[in-house]
């Protein structure tokens, strides 16, 4: 019975030990009082702490800090939208080199700089760092975050003297997608403001009914020889009470036949002018990504925009088709700015 006990002791040492190879935990330097619609940054609010090791018999040349929204984030009566929430790296501070004798910056680890939101999944501060963290004996890195609440409008549903709670998990992951570390991060927020309520832009868009089918037509080899043309006057309409943004993209990178053809779509080209100016606001070859089109300033009453579209002379994407229509969707996209 005594060579049992001893055993059995000796085994959970074993485990007690492997288990703190990787160690993740986190703070926050108190709560976050939002006070005004224009939103909150709380500067270096969240300290994540990293600490590795005897890590060498764990795959971490390659690894993974994340975290995620835990539940909901609720006053107890209302529950805030996690997507209003966003990190921001600040900087890193760290207890020296790493076995390959390399200090870590935020470049050779692979750190996002750009504003994370908050997500009810993985949220990455760190995806596949090649930094290496198979470390002989201890070292260790803190992550100092800033906390942004978004502002506008909406926050008005949410405003309450009771703090809401920010339950977050954050993991770390080995380059097998292991979880090698896990700790729970909570804090308070408030969202309380004391201005007034922002007035909400009012801003909308109409495509013409005459400018809903665009037809291109071959007809001749001049057609070919110089490229054909298209043009929709007041083909677009605009009003807004702010700056604003129009974009366009293609459902996809292809005109398609009924017979299953293909061509490029950016064999066309879409060139934009305002109306009464003729003036032209701005031009791109059409793309299944997001392309800015123009952009414009406030104005009252509406504002109206011609759409040209054309090809170029003796392009040869349209060299031996056969006769068939060739077509795509290309959706108009408006942006308050």
């Amino acid at each position: 019975m005594i060579n049992k006990a001893f055993f059995l002791i000796f085994l959970w040492g074993v485990c007690l030990v492997n288990a703190q190879e990787v160690k993740v935990s986190a703070w926050d330097n108190g709560w976050a009082g939002l006070t005004s619609y224009n939103g909150l940054t709380s500067y270096n609010h969240s300290t994540v702490f990293l600490e590795v090791q005897n890590s060498q018999g764990n795959p971490m040349q390659d690894w993974y800090l994340s975290f995620r929204v835990d539940g909901n984030i609720s006053n107890g009566y209302k529950n805030f939208p996690p997507y209003k929430l966003k990190y921001q790296y600040s900087y890193l501070v760290a207890n020296g080199p790493n076995e390959d004798n390399i200090y870590p910056t935020a470049d050779n680890i692979g750190l996002v700089k750009t504003p994370i939101p908050f997500l009810n999944a993985n949220s990455y501060w760190v995806y596949n760092s090649p930094y290496n963290l198979q470390i002989k004996y201890y070292f260790s890195i803190k992550f100092f975050y800033h906390l942004f609440i978004e502002g506008g409008a909406y926050l008005k549903d949410y405003v309450s003297y009771y703090n809401y709670r920010v339950n977050l998990i954050i993991e770390v992951r080995n380059r097998k997608g292991e979880i090698k570390a896990s700790a729970p991060f909570s804090y308070w927020m408030q969202i309380l403001p004391t201005d007034n309520l922002p007035v909400e832009p009012k801003y909308g868009m109409q495509l013409n009914a005459s400018a809903k089918n665009v037809w291109l037509e071959f007809k001749s080899a001049n057609d070919y020889a110089n490229g054909v043309s298209k043009s929709y006057p007041n083909a677009l309409s605009t009003y807004s009470s702010t700056p604003y943004e129009v974009r366009v993209n293609a459902l996809s990178n292809n005109l398609t036949s009924a017979s299953n053809k293909i061509l490029p779509i950016n064999t066309v080209k879409l060139m934009i002018k305002e109306n009464a100016t003729q003036r032209t606001m701005g031009e791109v070859y059409l793309s299944s990504a997001q392309q800015k089109l123009f952009s414009n300033t406030e104005h009252a009453g509406n504002k109206f925009f011609d759409a040209i579209y054309s090809t170029k002379p003796g392009d040869t994407n349209f060299f031996d088709k056969d006769y068939e229509q060739y077509s795509e969707t290309v959706f108009f996209t408006m942006i308050p700015q």
